[in-house]
């Protein structure tokens, strides 16, 4: 006798071959997985190769220069380098200069790629060195930064020449973009910049306390430096 029981119980097996193929048109759509901001989790760091995206822009006229520039200094915390961002007057970052010995100067860009992710690019400010030379890492971030206030655009790290390439986005998905309303820049940059170093910002009222700058900061040594003639120059 059939077992009708679990013969109506078996279900054919879906084979995915026989799903049909993509459209057409299926790799020149826009249609990205949305990500939610109230879950965002702030990297601090340069968007991916493969990510298009778009810096916001306080000027609203793409000057690199609205972006204000702070000083950024590391320390360990939990066994990993940390970058500590340093918010105050230019009394202040001379002190933390001379307690730390080195600082570097970036503009927090506030980007959001295309589908919707939004972080803070730190990018550092391109300065010569004692031979005239600028770092290219640093020099092409900035050229793809001051694009990027303006276009959409992608920055993929060339490591065989030592610096950042920039591509912008092609006309076609540019305009979809915009009719989607995109970038949207919906949270405030500042609030932004606070979530991203939650936890990680010294100012005045909080740097001599700082347990993480307590335990780094040392006595600076004496040291004596002579030119090739012998003679004291620092």
């Amino acid at each position: 006798m059939a077992n009708t029981i679990n013969d109506n119980q078996k279900e054919a097996k879906q084979d995915w071959f026989d799903c049909p193929e993509p459209s057409k048109d299926f790799n020149q759509t826009v249609k990205e997985t949305k990500v939610n901001p109230n879950s965002a989790v702030y990297t601090r760091q340069r968007p991916k190769d493969e990510e298009y995206f778009r810096c916001y822009d306080p000027s609203g006229v793409g000057d690199i220069t609205k972006i204000k520039r702070y000083v950024i200094v590391n320390m360990i915390v939990k066994g990993k380098p940390t970058p500590f961002l340093c918010v105050g007057p230019e009394d202040f970052y001379e002190k933390v200069r001379n307690d730390f010995g080195k600082v570097t100067v970036i503009r927090p860009a506030m980007y959001e790629t295309s589908n919707g992710r939004v972080d803070i690019w730190p990018v550092k400010e391109p300065k010569e060195n004692q031979n005239g030379n600028v770092n290219a890492w640093n020099a092409t971030a900035n050229d793809i930064l001051e694009k990027s206030l303006t276009q959409w655009v992608r920055s993929v790290s060339n490591q065989e020449l030592g610096y950042y390439d920039g591509y912008l986005c092609n006309d076609e998905k540019a305009a979809a973009l915009a009719e989607e309303g995109k970038p949207e820049f919906k949270e405030d940059y500042k609030n932004v910049l606070q979530k991203a170093y939650q936890g990680f910002i010294l100012t005045p009222d909080n740097y001599d306390s700082d347990p993480h700058v307590q335990e780094f900061v040392g006595a600076k040594m004496n040291t004596v430096v002579k030119d090739e003639k012998g003679k004291k120059i620092n």
